[in-house]
């Protein structure tokens, strides 16, 4: 009668046992295939050969080079990671309405994906340095997508942006939680930048040395 190991429950033969040496270790082998580290290209690719995951599978993703684990809910990522994002070259915009990218200036929009974690909480932080050409109110926020349809989970508002009023020169952050993300679900963070409405002459806001940073709470 086969005996198993008593941490993981790996077969092996006992002496009383008709020899058969592949039908050994082909038992051997498919117990351990499920407890190693699989590797795959994506995580589609996973989800083709992996039908039937148990809590506690781990697989390496190549794309987007991650180490997941199946929480007998679903594949997450192992730890993780914050995702940081930085645009260094300088455009403006006279938008009054949330706006992704800016003129005169190329990379944009900025899109950190990110992949929600098992609390479902982030922390996003958005900053950069700022300069109204009139008094006036310049913005920079972000916007949240959920990335598989691309809608807003959390659109770009005043009371989540940096701000900077009048037509001083200044460095400014802002930092805000999100929550209530569903985990293991991508989303993305989006800069946003716009110019406050009503001022006697168009506000052009100029930007430069802009990022994004998103860190999981754990």
């Amino acid at each position: 009668m086969t005996a198993y190991t008593p941490l993981n429950g790996l077969p092996y033969p006992q002496p009383t046992d008709t020899a058969d040496l592949p039908l050994h270790l082909q038992s051997l082998a498919e117990g351990v295939d499920g407890r190693s580290v699989m590797r795959f290209g994506t995580a589609a690719q996973r989800d083709t050969v992996v039908t039937t995951p148990a809590r506690g599978m781990v697989a390496w993703l190549d794309t987007p080079g991650q180490l997941t684990h199946h929480t007998g809910a679903g594949w997450l990522p192992v730890g993780a990671v914050p995702v940081f994002l930085y645009n260094n070259d300088a455009g403006t915009t006279t938008s009054t309405t949330p706006a992704e990218t800016l003129t005169g200036a190329v990379g944009d929009p900025v899109v950190a994906a990110f992949t929600a974690p098992t609390t479902g909480r982030v922390i996003v932080t958005v900053g950069c340095w700022m300069h109204n050409s009139v008094a006036a109110n310049g913005y920079m926020g972000a916007t949240i997508r959920k990335v598989s349809d691309g809608s807003v989970y959390l659109a770009s508002t005043i009371d989540r942006a940096a701000n900077v009023y009048n037509t001083d020169r200044s460095s400014v952050t802002s930092q805000f939680l999100v929550t209530g993300l569903a985990p293991g679900t991508v989303y993305s963070a989006t800069p946003t930048y716009w110019s406050s409405v009503a001022t006697p002459t168009a506000n052009t806001v100029a930007y430069d040395n802009r990022f994004i940073r998103v860190d999981p709470v754990h």
